[in-house]
């Protein structure tokens, strides 16, 4: 069965390149040896319950759809960071189950899902491989179909406003890190903060954790000469299920815009928490975010969208994007407390480190989660050590 992606989806496919690919790794250390035999029979299980997770890309003349994969083979970790998605073989598989000693990891194409989804398939999975692992007699729990609201597209469902948002964030000069270097191979650097320290500096500060853990990336930006004088601006995922109750498994969520503008004599923690704070509420609204969902639905269902040949409307999707459509120097994405999204396997969890690929005019994106004691900050980035990331 073939499902139609979202407008927000279709972008992920536009931007592909031979050297760039909007995709996100998911690595779980577990406490033990991980056993690829079990691990397999656990996908094998599951699989047909997931088709929009475990899927491929699909293209014709007018749109780009899913179609659910009937089979799906893990593999060992020999691809490199991010390495396993590829502008070609999407349309082969758009996802991938991973393996390395005592790591489980997902990656997905981005226009599959995101991190809500992602989770959402990934909690099946380790509870199906930890069940395997100490009883291999089949249950079959997971079998039948998935429900029809995991495929529901939320940016059209409620796409019902008729106005424009408030335009919140203004920028002139939008500062921009220097561009990805291809010829080098991806790094990542994880940043484990003991989170009831974390919580204890936070509130010292009396801001929330995603308020402190923004004021720390704005600071080493600011501690770059080159963002003298320039607006900064940072993308914050917003997860739309929770505002307007969808289970969809799709893409459904918000990136707000927080815009930071460099003082010459510095800019205060205190200030930047209060500015942080200030636009964010205003774009957490849900009014704000009930229009803003309503653009993308106009969009999707605009005659002009319907009748362009697909050649036509990645054009259209690559030159909004170079005319700074979205001015962002990188997105710092929280999921927050993972043991809520993984309740029966969080125990045998070490560690959770997510990586999202770098974008297309930056070396740069952050992705934040906590499990156990531990919250992890982790940097995806293409230079092994640079001033931002020891700043």
């Amino acid at each position: 069965m073939n499902t139609k992606l979202d407008t927000t989806a279709l972008v992920h496919t536009a931007r592909m390149t031979d050297k760039s690919i909007n995709s996100y790794r998911i690595s779980i250390t577990m406490d033990h040896t991980v056993q690829p035999d079990v691990l397999q029979q656990a996908v094998d299980n599951i699989i047909q319950r997931y088709p929009m997770i475990c899927c491929k890309m699909v293209k014709d003349g007018y749109w780009v759809y899913s179609e659910g994969l009937d089979d799906l083979k893990v593999v060992p970790d020999t691809m490199g960071i991010l390495g396993s998605i590829t502008c070609k073989n999407v349309y082969e598989q758009a996802v991938n189950v991973i393996y390395s000693e005592d790591k489980i990891i997902f990656e997905a194409f981005h226009s599959v899902t995101d991190g809500h989804g992602a989770f959402t398939y990934i909690n099946a999975l380790l509870n199906e491989y930890l069940r395997l692992k100490d009883d291999p007699r089949p249950e079959f729990i997971y079998h039948g179909l998935a429900p029809d609201g995991e495929f529901e597209d939320g940016f059209v469902e409620f796409g019902d406003a008729l106005t424009k948002p408030d335009k919140i964030v203004k920028t002139e000069k939008p500062f921009t890190f220097e561009k990805i270097d291809y010829s080098k191979p991806l790094s990542f650097t994880t940043f484990r903060l003991n989170i009831k320290e974390f919580k204890k500096m936070a509130k010292s500060h009396q801001c929330t954790l995603n308020e402190l853990l923004l004021v720390m990336v704005y600071s080493s930006i600011f501690g770059l000469d080159i963002s003298k004088g320039k607006d900064v601006v940072i993308a914050v995922p917003i997860n739309l299920r929770n505002k307007f109750q969808s289970k969809s498994l799709r893409n459904f969520v918000h990136l707000a815009k927080v815009a930071l503008h460099k003082q010459n004599k510095g800019t205060s923690v205190a200030d930047m928490i209060k500015e942080i704070r200030r636009q964010l509420h205003l774009q957490n609204n849900k009014d704000f975010l009930h229009k803003s969902i309503s653009q993308l639905a106009r969009l999707q269902n605009s005659f002009l969208m319907k009748i362009s040949p697909l050649w036509l409307k990645n054009i259209f999707i690559n030159v909004g994007d170079r005319l700074g459509y979205d001015k962002s120097c990188m997105t710092v994405s929280n999921l927050g407390d993972l043991s809520f999204m993984l309740p029966q396997a969080a125990e045998k969890i070490k560690y959770i480190d997510i990586m999202l690929s770098p974008r297309r005019t930056s070396r740069y994106n952050c992705c934040i989660s906590s499990i156990g004691d531990f919250m992890n900050v982790t940097f995806t980035h293409s230079h092994s050590t640079d001033g931002f990331i020891t700043g």
